[in-house]
């Protein structure tokens, strides 16, 4: 079961990296000429939601912030259930919930962003499957 357990803890903590890594580099980008014209075009461009005026960049800003929020979270509610399960074997569904969400998180990677949301993705996907696989193990 300590492979099951190591592999469960590199994914949470892969998750957490990424939603920091995710938050850090969304707040310190540095803005080019390129990046303040877009940004002024996005900020520009409004639309009428729920009753609520509300710009692209202020809308793009807010789910980039929230991702980074999410991954965070996801990752550090898993490294709970870690820490307070020591002796039991990991749940099933816990594990099987992981790995449709890390699978789902890598498709979309792949399909919309580069090497390093892939990876981020794709390293706690290996890791809960692993997990689940190993799980009833006694190594």
């Amino acid at each position: 079961m300590k492979v099951s357990r190591l592999s469960f803890k590199i994914a949470s903590w892969t998750l957490i990296v990424g939603g920091l890594i995710h938050t850090v580099s969304d707040l310190a980008t540095p803005k080019t000429a390129e990046m303040n014209v877009l940004a002024l075009q996005m900020r520009e461009f409004t639309a009428e939601i729920m009753g609520s005026e509300i710009n692209m960049l202020s809308f793009h800003q807010g789910f980039s912030l929230m991702m980074g929020l999410l991954l965070f979270g996801y990752g550090a509610l898993n490294v709970l259930i870690l820490k307070n399960n020591q002796q039991a074997q990991l749940p099933s569904n816990i594990l099987g919930l992981n790995i449709i969400i890390s699978l789902i998180g890598v498709a979309l990677s792949i399909n919309y962003f580069f090497i390093v949301p892939i990876l981020l993705t794709g390293i706690p996907l290996i890791g809960f499957s692993i997990s689940l696989l190993t799980k009833n193990s006694n190594k």
